[in-house]
């Protein structure tokens, strides 16, 4: 069944963002990290350039518009309106505010990053009723604990 895990109320979402990539792709499984705009893909992309001075996350910024199916490095960054086709085994890092349930073949294992700020908050509420609704297994951890 599919899975959403919430981790709300984070105080560095970049930080996060890194540790749990990394520990995804350390699994073993392919990750796509969907951020909201280009300029946070560029962000994203240097700060897991500098996340771990002893180790590498091998990543590449995925532009659209390629199949998401194919054999693909890893670790992808993207961002946009369009989701993608995944492939069943890659798992999605949700940093934008996109209903991943919605996307043509829904990713079975959705993992949504959401700070501290009101805004953030108010928007994944709004994700999780929606993810709830469509079926998913919903999970949730608040990280100010």
């Amino acid at each position: 069944m599919a899975t959403t895990t919430f981790y709300t109320h984070l105080s560095d979402l970049s930080d996060f963002a890194c540790r749990l990539t990394q520990k995804v792709f350390k699994s073993g499984q392919k990750v796509l990290v969907w951020l909201e705009d280009a300029e946070q893909v560029q962000q994203f992309d240097q700060a897991l350039w500098a996340f771990d001075p002893i180790s590498f996350i091998p990543h590449e910024i995925w532009l659209g518009g390629q199949n998401l199916r194919g054999d693909l490095p890893a670790v992808l960054l993207a961002c946009g309106d369009e989701l993608p086709e995944l492939s069943e085994n890659r798992v999605v890092i949700n940093l934008a505010d996109i209903y991943w349930c919605n996307a043509p073949q829904p990713p079975q294992r959705i993992l949504e990053l959401v700070s501290a700020d009101l805004d953030a908050l108010t928007a994944a509420r709004q994700r999780f009723r929606t993810y709830r609704n469509a079926g998913y297994t919903i999970e949730h951890h608040d990280m100010r604990k």
